[in-house]
Parts: C-alpha cells; sequence; structure tokens
C-alpha cells in the first residue's frame, strides 16, 4: 500500500501537464500511487500524459468533461494512501513539498492536514512578482490560526488556502469533496474540515502556482452563469456554518465578536449568528440571515427568547425583510437616486445631503419622502431626482410639511406639458423658501421618462436633413441657441 495518494486533475493544459507530472515523479519522497484524471481534453493532453512511464501512475481519461471536483471525489474513492495530496495540471510542486509535509503531520497528530505557502509563476514557468492589487498577492499568506479563527476566517474573508498545496490524513469523514459545488468547491471542503479538525499551514513556499500575466485572478473571467452560480453556491457554503451554533461555548469561540449577544449567561446563539450574516457584505450570507429569524419567530420558545433578550418579534423581522435584497431587487428594476440637499444658509453642502432610493414604477411615476429633525431655520431645498442620469421628470406633488411648493428653479434645458427635460447627469430643482427648525416631512410625486429634449431632437433631425448643405452646422448652432434662450 502506498504511503500517499496524490490526485492530479487535467484539462486542455499541453502546455503545463509535463512539468506538473514531472514535480511529482520527482519528489524526494517516492511511496505514492499518481491519480491522474484526465477531464475530457480537446487539446494535446492525452497524448502527453502518456509518454510518462512510471509504475506509481493509473490514468482515467474522460471522454468528456465532467468537472474537477467529480474527478477528485472518484480519485478519493479509489485512492489507497495513508495520507492523500492534491495537484493541479498547470502547477508545480517543489521536490521535497511531500517529505516536508508528511514529516510535519507525522510529528503533529492533533493536525489533520496542512497547506503551504506559494510561490507564482508565469504563462513561462518564470516566477510572476505580483503587482500589489492583485487579487493573490497576499491571500495565502496567513498565520496559523486555532480550529476555531480559522474558522472565523473563512466567514469574513471567504476562502485563504492554497488548494493545490494540501497533504491531509485520507479519512473520507473529513475531508469531503462535494460534487453539486463547481465554482466554490474548496471554500465548502475547508469549512467542514474544520467543524472536526485542526489544519496548519507550513511558512514554506513548496508550491509554484501558476497566473496568467494580464489576468487580475479567476473572478474577473466570470461570465453571467458563472456569477449567478457564484451566489447560489455561497448560500448553500453559508448554510455549512450552521451547526456551530449547537455548541454555545464553541460558537463563542469561533465568534467572539457575539459577545454582545450575551446576556448575562444566556444567548440565542442562532439569533446571533443571523446577525453576524446581516453584517457581511454578502446576500447570500444575509438570506440565510432571514431564513434562520423566520424559523426563530416561529417557534414559540425562541420567539418569547429573542424578545426577552433582544426586543425582537414579527415586526422587527418585517421591517428586517425590508431591507435585506436579497433577491437583488434593487438591480432588477429601474432606481432613483434621489438627492435632497438642505442650505442652512451657508449654501449647499454634501455633508448636509440625505439620499433616498426609490423605485420607478411600470407606469412611469415615483414617489419619495425625506423626514428628518432640524435643529436650524433652513433657507432653500434642492431635490436632484437623480444624480447619475439624464432624465425627463415632471413634478406632480411637492409638499413641505403639507404645503404645497409650485415654483422652482432648475437646470432643464426646456419645459413642456408639465415636463422638465434635462441634458446634464445632474438634474436639480431649487425651493426657496425659509422652514423654520423642527420636524420636517418633504413629499415628491412625479413621473420620469427617458426622451430627449425636443430642440435635441429637431437638431438631429436637422443634422440628417442638412448635413451635406454648406453652413449646416452653423445653422443649426444659432437655431440651437436661439431657441436655448427662449426656455430661459
Amino acid at each position: 500500500m502506498p504511503k500517499v495518494s496524490i490526485i492530479l486533475t487535467s484539462y486542455n493544459h499541453e502546455k503545463y501537464i509535463a512539468a506538473a507530472i514531472e514535480s511529482v515523479l520527482n519528489q524526494t519522497f517516492s511511496d505514492f500511487e499518481l491519480l491522474i484524471f484526465d477531464d475530457g481534453s480537446t487539446d494535446n493532453s492525452h497524448e502527453v500524459i502518456k509518454t510518462f512511464k512510471d509504475e506509481r501512475i493509473k490514468l482515467f481519461l474522460n471522454e468528456e468533461n465532467i468537472g474537477a471536483v467529480q474527478m477528485l471525489q472518484a480519485g478519493a474513492k479509489i485512492s489507497k494512501g495513508q495520507y492523500i495530496a492534491l495537484q493541479h495540471s498547470d502547477d508545480v510542486w517543489e521536490l521535497d513539498k511531500i517529505e516536508k509535509q508528511l514529516q510535519f503531520l507525522e510529528n503533529h497528530p492533533e493536525y489533520e492536514a496542512c497547506f503551504t505557502q506559494a510561490k507564482f509563476i508565469d504563462e513561462s514557468g518564470e516566477i510572476y512578482d505580483l503587482p500589489e492589487n492583485h487579487h493573490y498577492k497576499n491571500i495565502f499568506k496567513q498565520k496559523n490560526r486555532s480550529r476555531e479563527e480559522w474558522l472565523n476566517h473563512l466567514f469574513w474573508k471567504m476562502n485563504c488556502f492554497c488548494h493545490p498545496s494540501i497533504l491531509a490524513r485520507n479519512h473520507p469523514q473529513y475531508f469531503i469533496h462535494n460534487p453539486r459545488f463547481f465554482q466554490l468547491p474548496d471554500y465548502f471542503t475547508w469549512v467542514n474540515l474544520l467543524l472536526k479538525k485542526n489544519i496548519y499551514v507550513m511558512e514554506e513556499e513548496l508550491i509554484k502556482f501558476r497566473l496568467r500575466r494580464g489576468e487580475q485572478n479567476s473572478v474577473s473571467s466570470l461570465n453571467l452563469e458563472k456569477a449567478i452560480r457564484v451566489n447560489n453556491e455561497e448560500y448553500f457554503a453559508a448554510r455549512e456554518f450552521l451547526p456551530i451554533i449547537q455548541d454555545k461555548e464553541f460558537f463563542l469561540k469561533v465568534f467572539p465578536e457575539a459577545r454582545k449577544f450575551l446576556m448575562g449567561k444566556e444567548i440565542n446563539t442562532a439569533f446571533a449568528f443571523a446577525q453576524l450574516c446581516f453584517k457581511r457584505n454578502s446576500l447570500p450570507f444575509q438570506k440565510l440571515a432571514l431564513e434562520i429569524l423566520y424559523d426563530l419567530i416561529h417557534n414559540e420558545n425562541d420567539r418569547a427568547q429573542i424578545k426577552k433578550l433582544y426586543d425582537y418579534d414579527e415586526k422587527s423581522f418585517i421591517e428586517d425583510t425590508g431591507k435585506i435584497d436579497s433577491f437583488s431587487i434593487k438591480s432588477q428594476l429601474k432606481i432613483l437616486n434621489c438627492r435632497l440637499y438642505i442650505d442652512f444658509g451657508e449654501n449647499f453642502k454634501e455633508s448636509d445631503a440625505l439620499t433616498k432610493q426609490t423605485m420607478i414604477r411600470m407606469e412611469k411615476n415615483f414617489e419619495v419622502s425625506f423626514d428628518f429633525q432640524s435643529d436650524k431655520k433652513i433657507v432653500r431645498l434642492r431635490f436632484d431626482p437623480d444624480d447619475k442620469i439624464t432624465c425627463t421628470v415632471k413634478i406632480d406633488k411637492f409638499s413641505i410639511n403639507g404645503e404645497i411648493v409650485n415654483d422652482f428653479i432648475t437646470n432643464a434645458i426646456q419645459i413642456i406639458d408639465g415636463y422638465f427635460y434635462f441634458l446634464g447627469d445632474d438634474p436639480y430643482f431649487v425651493v426657496n423658501k425659509e422652514i423654520p427648525a423642527g420636524k420636517i416631512h418633504i413629499e415628491i410625486i412625479g413621473t420620469v421618462k427617458n426622451s430627449l429634449p425636443p430642440i435635441i431632437q429637431e437638431v438631429e433631425d436637422m443634422i440628417l436633413e442638412k448635413s451635406k448643405s454648406n453652413g449646416t452646422i452653423q445653422k443649426i448652432k444659432r437655431k440651437l441657441l436661439t431657441q436655448i434662450l427662449k426656455t430661459r
């Protein structure tokens, strides 16, 4: 029986696969089996692999591409070694990688797996000194942590381990490959491993991790389908943290920041975890938070406990369901980014501006309100329907504390049938009105549409009709200027 089983996955890397295989076969530690899975390569990879004649190699050639995770799972099932290592077809190992990692794990039975640091190489195999802003620049440079600290890091920061650098004990119950993951299989694997066992990262750079120059990282090559899949898989991966909430002491070790939810000696770990998920800049994690809270509210005992401890109830949950855009509704709807600038007598300042997003309905109308407390008298207000787009706006209602306002100063180029036509991407309406200090309620209802000002449309028509005539541009400019002046 070999001491180590090495699973090498290959796909369309005929240029690099030979170097990857050689770096394995030339290891200073030689008691291993090399399971090579080529995943339906359409280049010359098969032929390159077949040139290697070594009794330790077992070759599996897939007719069709099924995915790296499925190949890793298949390799793990037939592996015979006491330890298991993973290699990619475009990466290169240092010759003493397995020897050094094996020695560490043999001397430290408390660790289930160990990784190494990585140096980066480019397409030609040359050392690649990454620019400071590169995604991979420092991602693998991790200080060693306890199991609980690693889980915390993975929760907040996602993956940080170099996949092809791992050497692990061959225990299928801990080292799990999930074939339902395609974009984030590593993340799932490391979370599940750390839920049960310890991981160590060696300081030595024992792998050469290949990156193509000019590619910032793999995320930059995501297409729409992959981007959608990443979000779905991140949600499923987030659920893998749920076993942590079953053990109060373990939960607080993993998430010491959750101690603020400890009321005396009492804590609802599910509620605390949901609040941490809300703070993650990730809609999949936030969606999971809503599901957790939904179940807590549904359970009579949990509902009573979180009401007592945190004053959280059905009304609180309903408020959260209106804040967390877990289905990216904002990106699917047409949104106005409204701004209200307040002049206290010192002109308009960004620091005195309020921002409110509102939806443009199917009928093209919108409604937005601003409620605030002013400690000073207001002398002017400025309303920007949207500070990023050019639009045409009709104000159907503008009220301040219930009083209707009809007089505006605006930068619209034309006003026709109540519609204000703007050219720039910063349309505004100014209201010169003194408002005493106190509670302020401003309500604005309007209609918005995308259309060119008639002046500009007429100019475009004239250009099309008369572009071949001498002096046309000058005539158009004069006409445009005349009509603009008439609207001022």
